[in-house]
């Protein structure tokens, strides 16, 4: 556990020098007011851009709840172009250290390839859910002010669940690094597996609910009225995640 601890520790250190606390947590905080802003304000958008012409706004529309609203940055968001700007920023992170010869170093030491995994899912993981959660949180609080209420409890719940799909996400790229030597290829393949997954909920739910993407299901329906938590779809999830970090394992005892 001592290695552990040390090499997650050096990946805090290491996005801490390369200032991914704080580039991370804009864009998601950037990413969180966009959604409530552009709601709110869509009428005098389109009157200021000129793009209104032909386009008929019905003024008696319903007004979206402060939960439709978080759901669509969510989803319209942070898991879009979020995921991929996350996936970006970790993309390298086994493969810069076997390309620099650290990774060989490392594991010639007496460093369990488990401990080495680990870490650099702990790590990136908490890289990513301190941004993620910083930038839900403002968005948070644009949509109660803008929109009304929302249980915070709620909210937490569902950053709970969604940062199972960040875990997964991680350890996907983990997986992916240990077969993939290019840091882009890697970002390209774990990029279009996670929208793989995601997307396979409008063809085929059962498949969607029984993949590491219905965790997503579950995050989002914290965001609705009589959100559900779906215990299976969790616990496939972490079955996923553990047996992306197993495979990875072997695979790299191989090399």
């Amino acid at each position: 556990m001592t290695n552990f601890y040390t090499l997650t520790q050096t990946e805090l250190a290491e996005a801490a020098k390369e200032y991914k606390f704080i580039w991370l947590t804009l864009f998601f905080v950037i990413l969180g007011v966009t959604q409530p802003l552009i709601n709110n304000y869509m009428d005098v958008i389109l009157e200021n851009v000129g793009g209104a012409d032909g386009i008929t706004i019905d003024p008696n529309r319903p007004v979206p709840s402060s939960g439709e609203v978080l759901l669509s940055t969510i989803s319209g968001q942070f898991n879009q172009i979020g995921l991929i700007i996350l996936i970006v920023s970790f993309m390298g992170l086994i493969a810069s250290d076997r390309n620099s010869g650290m990774q060989d170093f490392i594991l010639t030491r007496p460093v369990a390839i488990p401990s080495y995994l680990l870490s650099k899912l702990a790590g990136h993981w908490l890289i990513s859910m301190f941004a993620i959660a910083i930038g839900a949180a403002v968005s948070y609080g644009y949509t109660i002010f803008l929109f009304g209420s929302f249980s915070f409890s709620d909210f937490l719940l569902f950053l709970l669940m969604y940062s199972l799909w960040i875990l997964y996400v991680i350890s996907l790229a983990i997986l992916i690094s240990t077969f993939i030597k290019g840091p882009i290829l890697i970002a390209v393949t774990t990029i279009a597996v996670s929208i793989f997954l995601i997307l396979i909920k409008s063809f085929n739910h059962l498949v969607f609910q029984l993949s590491p993407g219905g965790v997503l299901n579950v995050a989002e329906n914290q965001l609705l009225p009589g959100g559900e938590v779906n215990h299976f779809s969790i616990l496939s999830c972490g079955v996923f995640i553990v047996f992306n970090i197993w495979l990875a394992k072997i695979n790299l005892n191989k090399q």
